[in-house]
């Protein structure tokens, strides 16, 4: 994606996630063949609604309540709807899908990590850095450079 212009790249990133949401639907769906119906729809409409907002706000909301709010539904309900389709939380997949814009903005730009963290609302480059090192086990500098 080197290539790809500013707004393009950001489209297809977003595209990217959507459809990695949808395969994950499709890998879980004989577990959801075992609830009844309308939870399934439900749930199935939650999770995709959820995948949609991720792709739009990561960068700038990180809460489990801000995305609840988002659906119309509670935070546990959230959390119980995640669990049951991709089992792991809803902050889970919020860090997974910063983490993978973190991943884009460090492997295809030349911007610098206080940069990247200014893009990605975070209140200070070390703080990033933290998660960063606590999500993968390396620097953001280290992942750059390849080690």
């Amino acid at each position: 994606m080197g290539h790809i212009a500013g707004f393009n790249r950001a489209t297809m990133l977003n595209n990217n996630v959507y459809n990695l949401f949808v395969a994950i639907d499709v890998e879980l769906s004989d577990s959801a063949d075992q609830m009844p119906a309308e939870r399934k729809d439900q749930a199935w409409a939650i999770t995709c609604r959820f995948g949609s907002l991720l792709t739009k706000y990561s960068a700038r909301e990180r809460a489990v309540k801000f995305y609840a709010d988002a659906l119309h539904i509670t935070p546990d309900y959230l959390n119980k709807v995640c669990r049951r389709a991709y089992g792991v939380s809803p902050k889970a997949l919020i860090d997974q899908q910063l983490l993978v814009e973190m991943k884009v903005f460090l492997s295809d730009t030349h911007l610098s990590v206080t940069e990247i963290a200014e893009r990605l609302n975070f209140k200070d480059a070390s703080y990033m850095c933290r998660f960063f090192r606590r999500m993968t086990g390396v620097s953001p500098l280290e992942f750059r450079n390849g080690r």
